[in-house]
């Protein structure tokens, strides 16, 4: 999906943050049921134009990579978690563009998308553990990748964006695949295991096409004020994917829904009328999956997590009135994991922090 983040969100008056230090300690939790979660602000980037983290990947507990992005004509920044430390790093840096995703396979194979301001071109920057450079540019709007190997890199559409089929990269170029059009994200399994969303259709790759099955059913009914649709998906394995989504209601932005694939067939497991937009869906690397939610208008952020057959609200370290949250991710072999978005003041506040959170030791 388009990540319009804090540029639309001063443009419709959603505003911003302060410093973290300058939040009252009262804003600090939500009421929680899920007694060991953890969640806590590790760093914050202050400046004007309303700065935010607007992507991540993790390679490891101890090595990530996460995007600064600003309204106005700000350019983004990277910073590497190395050391223990997030330290803004080298990035070929463009004023007018926001990086939108980030992926990777290993420390020496990262891959960040941007976008322009208009929201009419991307560019692909590729990490090989040296340095960044720009690998190709591209005259229409991509919204997600995946990076499988230095030689073997999806790229998938923006919602609502003109409809195109997604992209693969096979080490020298970049090519339509036929049969992904109108897919905008995907969780992959193997190089010949890939699942990925579209508006209300789930689509896998065998490693040679595309099948694609319609959820249309298990998702809550369209009407005039409401428009469903996918935004996120994880596979656990073969007969375990999870795909969420919205009901795409003006008041809130929901509601919330969770579909479950067992290996036969889509069903619905989870629908909170509370809860608005899923930004994104991960492992908790224990079984389970943590949601953060983007709810209502202006924007609230809040994290929910699923396991055990049960959708349980999280604390975070500010109230949804606080903080935003745009994206998630996690390693491999570990249960610690990282979110970023941007914590504010107040819904009128004049600036914002950019903020990631992470849970674990």
């Amino acid at each position: 999906m388009i990540k319009v983040r804090m540029i639309a969100a001063a443009v419709i008056g959603i505003g911003s943050v302060v410093s973290i230090g300058g939040l009252a300690a009262g804003t600090a939790a939500v009421a929680s049921t899920h007694a060991s979660a953890s969640w806590r602000i590790v760093k914050g980037v202050n400046g004007p134009d309303f700065p935010e983290f607007s992507a991540i990947t993790v390679i490891s507990s101890t090595n990530a990579w996460a995007f600064t992005s600003q309204s106005g004509s700000a350019q983004p920044h990277a910073f590497e978690l190395t050391r223990g430390h997030w330290l803004q790093m080298a990035f070929p840096d463009r004023a007018n563009e926001i990086v939108s995703s980030v992926s990777s396979s290993s420390a020496s194979n990262i891959w960040a998308i941007t976008q322009n301001f208009n929201f009419t071109t991307s560019k692909a920057y590729r990490f090989n553990g040296h340095k960044w450079a720009r690998v190709q540019s591209f005259s229409r709007l991509m919204g997600s990748d995946v990076a499988l190997s230095p030689t073997n890199v999806w790229l998938f559409g923006a919602m609502f964006s003109s409809v195109t089929q997604a992209l693969h990269y096979n080490g020298h170029s970049f090519t339509a695949s036929p049969g992904s059009r109108g897919l905008f994200g995907a969780s992959a399994l193997s190089a010949n295991s890939i699942w990925a969303y579209g508006t209300t259709t789930v689509a896998h790759w065998n490693g040679h096409s595309w099948k694609s099955t319609s959820v249309a059913k298990q998702l809550p009914k369209n009407s005039e004020l409401c428009s469903s649709r996918l935004s996120a998906i994880y596979a656990a394995s073969a007969k375990n994917v999870y795909a969420a989504g919205t009901g795409g209601c003006q008041d809130q932005g929901g509601p919330f829904v969770l579909l479950h694939f067992n290996g036969r067939k889509w069903s619905r497991i989870e629908l909170k009328q509370s809860l608005g937009f899923p930004e994104a869906m991960i492992s908790d690397g224990k079984g389970g999956l943590w949601l953060p939610i983007g709810t209502g208008a202006p924007i609230s952020g809040s994290m929910e997590h699923y396991g055990n057959g049960k959708l349980t609200a999280v604390a975070l370290p500010l109230s949804p009135a606080h903080i935003v949250l745009f994206g998630a991710a996690i390693g491999k072999h570990t249960t610690v994991a990282y979110a970023v978005g941007f914590s504010r003041k107040s819904f009128s506040s004049s600036t914002s922090t950019a903020v990631i959170l992470r849970y674990g030791p």
